[in-house]
C-alpha cells in the first residue's frame, strides 16, 4: 500500500471521505450494517500504510 500511494501525501480528510463514500456505496446497495463495519474496520487497518505517503 506504502507504494501504491508513494507522492500523494494523503491526509486524513482524503481517507475519511474514501471510508464514508464506501459505507454509502454499500448501504444504498443494501448490505447490512453488520457486514458494512467489517469492511469499514478492515478498510481502517490500511489507515497508516497510505497516509502522509
Amino acid at each position: 500500500m506504502e507504494k501504491a500511494h508513494a507522492g500523494m501525501n494523503l491526509q486524513p480528510e482524503h481517507f475519511d471521505a474514501i471510508a464514508k463514500h464506501l459505507s454509502e456505496a454499500m448501504a444504498a446497495r443494501g448490505v447490512s450494517p453488520e457486514d458494512i463495519n467489517t469492511a469499514i474496520s478492515k478498510v481502517e487497518t490500511l489507515r497508516d500504510a497510505v497516509l502522509y505517503k
